[in-house]
């Protein structure tokens, strides 16, 4: 194929089958990491009343534990997928969910041991939570970009099915996919500005109560989504593409989630 200059150009799509399956044994690496630091945590000395943040360093870990390996679990089983069909990128976007949370939650809890052992340099470590946060939503939101090739396989249907999809080009994909990943940094921005500020809460135990579980909830919603996603049309029924609403809402849910952990972190 040639451009208007008359140089040849290339066309090229990401295989999202291809990618889940590579994926998955990084990502599962995530939960073997933050085993043995939980242990260091609960049989190491530490500097008196700090127990609270003892306490949510490992509720982190676990989270990040839990979050990585039902991710890991999850991208294997799309990777295993025959046909590219429609339904595989939004299973990614959901899948995606429990991983990105897993990063966040290792990266604040180095926050949380800096604010114990090395206290001049948790500022440090809350901007990189706030950076690791930032990746996963440009990285969920890029899943947007090559869902257009997904799809029926036969040309003339695919091309009666698109009609009535959100994604229905190359060139709305990749529109679509920068306009997802601006919404969903939004509150991360918003939560390294406060940061940047020195705005952030006091943490209680029943804070660390609910920074821990909201994390729980939301790695296995997004693991159970996108299990449910996976699922393949029947003879009598289209494939269900990505929507709008679950675009924008898996990758907004880890920019939430990483806002309220910037402010909430010590």
């Amino acid at each position: 194929m040639r451009n208007s200059s008359g140089a040849t150009t290339a066309e090229g799509r990401y295989d999202i089958r291809k990618g889940a399956a590579a994926y998955a044994p990084i990502v599962g690496a995530f939960g073997a990491l933050a085993i043995p630091t939980v242990t260091v945590l609960f049989t190491s000395h530490k500097p008196k009343g700090s127990e609270t943040l003892v306490a949510l360093a490992c509720g982190l870990l676990v989270v990040a534990t839990i979050g990585s390996l039902t991710g890991s679990i999850g991208l294997a089983a799309i990777g295993a997928e025959r046909d590219q069909t429609a339904n595989l990128p939004p299973a990614v976007m959901y899948t995606a969910i429990p991983v990105a949370i897993s990063i966040v939650s290792i990266l604040a809890s180095f926050e949380v041991l800096a604010a114990i052992y090395l206290k001049d340099e948790k500022g440090l470590f809350a901007i990189t939570t706030g950076v690791g946060g930032l990746a996963a939503t440009y990285f969920s939101s890029f899943a947007v970009a090559d869902s257009w090739q997904s799809g029926p396989s036969d040309a003339d249907l695919k091309s009666e099915w698109a009609d009535g999809q959100w994604i229905k080009s190359k060139e709305i994909a990749y529109r679509k996919a920068g306009h997802v990943a601006a919404v969903s940094s939004a509150p991360v921005v918003l939560g390294l500005a406060l940061r940047l500020c020195d705005v952030h809460w006091s943490l209680t135990p029943a804070g660390v109560n609910w920074v821990v579980g909201s994390g729980l909830v939301l790695s296995m919603a997004g693991t159970f989504a996108g299990v449910q996603r996976t699922k393949h049309a029947m003879y009598d029924s289209e494939q269900k593409g990505i929507h709008d609403w679950e675009a924008y809402l898996t990758p907004t849910i880890v920019g939430l989630y990483t806002l309220a952990v910037l402010v909430l972190l010590p």
